[in-house]
């Protein structure tokens, strides 16, 4: 059976990272040996990334530039480069920080693979992640423009048969822009769904420093929006859902791998890289 890996969500820990490096980028030349100290304003970058199960610890944090954090998701940055960085930031060895994050030591013949091999799943995750920032941050343009077009007086079931999306959808669009109408009133380390959640609370920002704090997801977010409103029965009723979807996905996850064959081989392996069994 496989058992999901905890994953260590602490925000005092980014904000040191953040703190130390003065907001300035940590990436160092491996040929000059030279500092980049571009400004770096957002989070420390996850060298396991979150979606592979990456902790908030110390060793897996690298504050990054924008252009080396894009270098990094277009695979033009080595990792084992990165973590020699922390190793030597941290006092530890390279090997302590592979184990720490629970990654397999390359061999050197490994640590730059060709662009040809299918690259590692942790790549391919940290790329969808990546597209569905973009997607996120779309969302936002979306809404401001679709408020701007309100505005002029156009009817939303007009505009809805113009763009082809649904009279609710711009509506939601909207709402939560006019929420957060500036960047300044929003958390950068939640994603736009986060402050969808929250603006359906009676106090989104209380709701969003929560989320931040204790790095909730959207549906923790959500159930402990529903406990303090007091609506504990449709909190009851969303946690059924969810944990009989998750019981029909394991079933059907376990007859497939039951039937063998080189693709049930495949799916094992895929899940063997984001679980510990």
């Amino acid at each position: 059976m496989l058992v999901i890996e905890k994953r260590v969500k602490d925000s005092n820990v980014i904000q040191r990272i953040r703190n130390e490096s003065g907001h300035l980028c940590e990436y160092i030349d491996p040929v000059t040996g030279g500092r980049c100290n571009k400004e770096a304003p957002g989070e420390p970058h996850h060298i396991r990334t979150r979606g592979a199960g990456g902790s908030d610890i110390r060793e897996n944090l690298i504050q990054l530039c924008g252009e080396h954090h894009q270098m990094f998701h277009d695979g033009n940055l080595d990792r084992h480069h990165l973590i020699e960085i922390v190793a030597k930031r941290e006092g530890k060895t390279v090997e302590e920080i592979y184990d720490m994050l629970k990654l397999p030591m390359p061999d050197k013949a490994e640590e730059i693979k060709p662009m040809e091999e299918r690259p590692p799943i942790e790549q391919l995750i940290q790329a969808y992640i990546q597209l569905e920032e973009q997607e996120q941050g779309c969302r936002w343009a979306k809404g401001q423009l679709l408020d701007a077009v309100l505005n002029t007086g156009t009817k939303v079931t007009w505009l809805s048969s113009q763009i082809g999306i649904s009279t609710a959808q711009i509506r939601e669009l909207v709402k939560v822009y006019r929420a957060f109408p500036n960047e300044g009133m929003r958390i950068p380390g939640l994603s736009w769904y986060h402050h969808r959640v929250a603006v359906n609370s009676s106090a989104p920002e209380k709701y969003l420093a929560i989320a931040n704090d204790e790095g909730l997801s959207t549906r923790e977010m959500r159930k402990k929006i529903l406990e303090d409103e007091g609506k504990l029965d449709t909190a009851q009723s969303e946690e059924d859902k969810d944990q009989n979807e998750a019981k029909k996905l394991l079933e059907k996850v376990e007859k497939f791998i039951a039937k063998g064959g080189e693709s049930a081989h495949w799916l094992r392996e895929q899940l063997q890289a984001i679980f510990v069994r």
